[in-house]
């Protein structure tokens, strides 16, 4: 009994210090994922995006929607890294952020397989270039929004 109760008690004290490690990390990516500056690349990406020719990739954009598009396709990319390593978990990302990742993915998606294509004769992985996005797009349609959130015990809407 005394092991068992032991063991309790070190695993709840393990996730306590892991939530207490991650919870600053969230915050800083959900406050992030509100500035204006994404939320500028993110009406670009849903809005305009598919006025350009995606098959040549970043290129194809002025410069300055270039960077818009780097800057929210980096963040999607290193929140990625973050779920995909186990430092986050996908349930907040995906209850809080999942519309936008999935949308943003499925918009950019054509951009990052032109860019990837021509990535490929630099003799670097060209399918390195955003597969933490396109992990973290899978992760959250296999745990959707409405799913992630209720399966949280303090969900109460429907």
């Amino acid at each position: 009994m005394a092991v068992g109760v032991s063991v309790f008690f070190s695993y709840r004290r393990e996730m306590l210090a892991r939530h207490s490690n991650t919870l600053p990390v969230l915050v800083n990516f959900f406050s992030d994922h509100r500035s204006d500056r994404l939320a500028e690349a993110r009406d670009f990406v849903y809005k305009d995006l598919s006025k350009y020719d995606l098959s040549q990739g970043l290129a194809a954009l002025p410069e300055d929607k270039q960077k818009l598009v780097r800057e929210l396709a980096w963040f999607y990319d290193n929140l990625g890294a973050l779920v995909t390593h186990n430092v986050v978990d996908v349930e907040p990302v995906s209850g809080y952020l999942g519309v936008s990742v999935v949308l943003s993915w499925e918009k950019l998606e054509p951009l990052v397989q032109a860019e990837r294509a021509m990535r490929t004769p630099s003799g670097v992985d060209p399918k390195r270039w955003q597969a933490y996005f396109e992990n973290l797009y899978h992760l959250v349609r296999e745990t959707p929004p409405p799913k992630a959130r209720a399966a949280q015990p303090r969900w109460r809407l429907r």
